[in-house]
């Protein structure tokens, strides 16, 4: 496949990536709750298994389109001079690491809900209902775990991305700008891991309110830059 092939599959991952959240149990339109209630989180997933599988799986399937479309970017840093390229070709291998570390996450997450739909089968043996209840709830919260290496690495790998992209444009255009905002969100992100680090009494919910947030941005910048690998822009198709 072509670049300009790459840069639809990146659009199209980071717009599924958006979509599959809204629609799982207990996040923004379903049954919507506190994610930070644990228990609570993982009941609103057991009320609705199905659609959460589901939804999990198309965020799974963002995620391989989203490493598909970044990495055809890898051999033009890899010919791109200077500091620059070594910058992007170190980015785009930590957002895949990062990307890969959430794909982990949700095979996870998978399990947690198998977990939550054997808890309502009468199906014997020696583990209750209540047994798969608590074993969906550890693994909830050890996927939780797991996100948090996704929120400590995905500031720097983007950031990086964004000064190499950044770097290979002469003058300012939206796709420049793009890569730009995408190395502001990695410090606002960086700095945001970091403060909750050093301020337990914030809690995970700040944490998470402002990585989301930071994610969303960034997932348009995604776009932006998919979009000009798919319509052929010379920075984003072509050796500098």
């Amino acid at each position: 496949m072509s670049i300009r092939h790459a840069g639809l599959a990146l659009i199209v991952g980071v717009v599924l990536g958006f979509v599959a959240p809204l629609f799982m149990p207990g996040y923004t339109l379903i049954d919507p709750v506190d994610q930070i209630d644990f228990p609570v989180a993982v009941e609103a997933l057991g009320d609705a298994p199905i659609l959460a599988q589901w939804m999990n799986y198309f965020t799974l399937i963002s995620l391989l389109l989203m490493i598909f479309g970044l990495l055809a970017l890898y051999p033009l840093a890899s010919r791109q001079a200077g500091l620059s390229g070594k910058i992007l070709q170190f980015g785009i291998v930590a957002t895949i690491i990062e990307w890969s570390i959430f794909i982990v996450a949700t095979g996870m997450r998978h399990f947690e809900i198998h977990l939550l739909q054997r808890s309502t089968l009468d199906m014997g043996g020696s583990l209750s209902s209540a047994d798969f209840v608590a074993a969906a709830l550890s693994m909830h919260m050890d996927i939780t775990a797991v996100m948090m290496g996704f929120a400590a690495l995905a500031p720097i790998a983007s950031g990086m991305v964004g000064i190499g992209l950044a770097a290979r444009f002469a003058s300012m255009n939206l796709f420049k700008a793009a890569s730009y905002i995408l190395v502001i969100g990695a410090i606002v992100g960086l700095a945001n891991f970091l403060f909750a680090m050093s301020s337990p009494e914030l809690g995970i919910r700040f944490l998470l309110l402002v990585s989301i947030l930071v994610l969303y941005v960034q997932g348009i910048c995604l776009i932006i830059i998919g979009y000009g690998m798919h319509k052929g822009q010379a920075e984003l198709t072509e050796e500098s």
